[in-house]
């Protein structure tokens, strides 16, 4: 256990919990932890050397790339909690919060603020009950459609506006004897998840925001007719005959990483792909198409039932504190959530969650392009099945939607058998 720890343990005793209470000098210490690496783990430490020098408070960073879930669980079981956890699934923080673990970030921060600062419903991913206990300090935006912008436009196509206009692009491009859709599921252990955030896109602009959430929640089944309507319309957009690069039984063994790849060929093999913004760092895109992100890559939002309806669905980083009261966590959590803090690398694929955040800060027109996509969400809507618990989430969803698009089963019988597998 850290000293902040400790001395958060003692506050705890003298008032009962995390619902009030004088705030603890703090050691001048605070651990994070979180589950990223590589360029986004540089640039996280980096942007908060300016926090550093300017406390005097010096943070431990404890990176967990590898498995952020079991490292953050097996400190939790020995009760040696971080001062600070960056969580990428909110089912996993809510977990520790059901174990009493988390505190209540009204004592930390002004919710109601932030609430008027970030983008519309991005707070919500971190809410159990009327609490807040996780807020976001990175944004990915997962509503998104990247294209070949030279062969696109050399073609005459036109970015669409609504669900009927992105139907009338893909039905156009098939008619000039290309399938209009790369697409890929293959993800060794966790094969499938693309195909999770696909539908998902579709329960959001059918189903609506209330319908959604409900389904998350697991409120309503999962096999509810909103959902099979929403996959009968991915079905149609992106599996029917003629419309997926590789047909769609070629979509469960298509590495997801590199499927985009094929559309920048000559001439394109495939000119159309639905994936977060994390696709523009480097080991995706091929590394010259990278090398020059706004001259070869185009990007658009993809559109909602209407023009004036834009649902994002999309994930984030959400910062929790343990069972604390150390004020130097709390001046961490300030400044991370604040209109101050740099972010870390564009290449580590940082978007920020808040509204007045300055587009000009992003190196690429290709970035700035998919910020102002995520800032302009009439609602953001956090990834639905890193909220459902790990056993479906993680495990027959990504299953069943596998086992659906590569025709092992129907339609019914996977939305069936992912719906009997929640746990009581």
């Amino acid at each position: 256990m850290t000293v902040a720890a400790a001395l958060t343990a003692s506050c705890l005793a003298e008032d009962g919990g995390d619902g009030g209470g004088t705030q603890a000098s703090g050691d001048k210490n605070v651990e994070v932890v979180f589950g990223f690496g590589g360029a986004q783990s540089a640039g996280f430490q980096q942007a908060l050397k300016q926090f550093e020098q300017s406390s005097g408070i010096k943070i431990k960073f404890t990176e967990a790339s590898q498995s952020f879930d079991t490292l953050i669980r097996t400190r939790v079981r020995a009760n040696n909690l971080p001062d600070i956890a960056l969580f990428p699934q909110p089912g996993i923080l809510k977990d520790f919060v059901a174990q009493n673990k988390m505190t209540d970030l009204s004592t930390q921060l002004d919710v109601g603020k932030l609430q008027e600062e970030l983008v519309p419903g991005v707070l919500d991913a971190g809410k159990v009950g009327d609490k807040f206990y996780g807020v976001p300090v990175s944004m990915n935006v997962k509503s998104l459609v990247f294209y070949p912008k030279k062969a696109f436009e050399a073609k005459g196509y036109e970015v669409p506006k609504t669900q009927d206009e992105l139907t009338a692009l893909t039905e156009r491009i098939k008619a000039d004897g290309t399938p209009p859709w790369c697409f890929g599921i293959e993800s060794s252990a966790a094969t499938g998840w693309p195909a999770t955030d696909w539908l998902e896109e579709y329960v959001l602009r059918i189903g609506g925001p209330e319908k959604y959430d409900q389904w998350v929640r697991h409120e309503i089944p999962f096999n509810d007719p909103v959902v099979k309507q929403a996959a009968e319309a991915m079905e149609k957009l992106v599996l029917a005959e003629g419309n997926v690069l590789g047909g769609r039984k070629g979509v469960a063994s298509t590495a997801f990483a590199t499927a985009a790849n094929p559309m920048f060929g000559n001439p394109p093999k495939c000119f159309l792909h639905r994936q977060g913004n994390f696709i523009t760092q480097s080991g995706f895109f091929p590394a010259k198409i990278v090398q020059n992100l706004d001259a070869e890559v185009g990007v658009f939002y993809f559109p909602g039932q209407s023009g004036d309806d834009q649902p994002v669905l999309g994930g984030g980083d959400l910062a929790a504190v343990f069972s604390g009261k150390d004020d130097d966590t709390k001046q961490l959590m300030e400044f991370m959530t604040g209109a101050d803090f740099p972010g870390w690398s564009e290449q580590g694929g940082f978007l920020s969650p808040r509204k007045d955040y300055d587009l000009k800060k992003y190196q690429s027109e290709v970035t700035r392009e998919i910020a102002e996509i995520g800032g302009k969400a009439t609602v953001f809507k956090f990834d639905g099945s890193d909220q459902m618990p790990g056993a479906v989430g993680s495990g027959t969803f990504w299953k069943g939607m596998v086992a659906w698009i590569s025709g092992q089963k129907s339609l019914d019988g996977s939305l069936n058998d992912i719906e009997q597998s929640w746990p009581d």
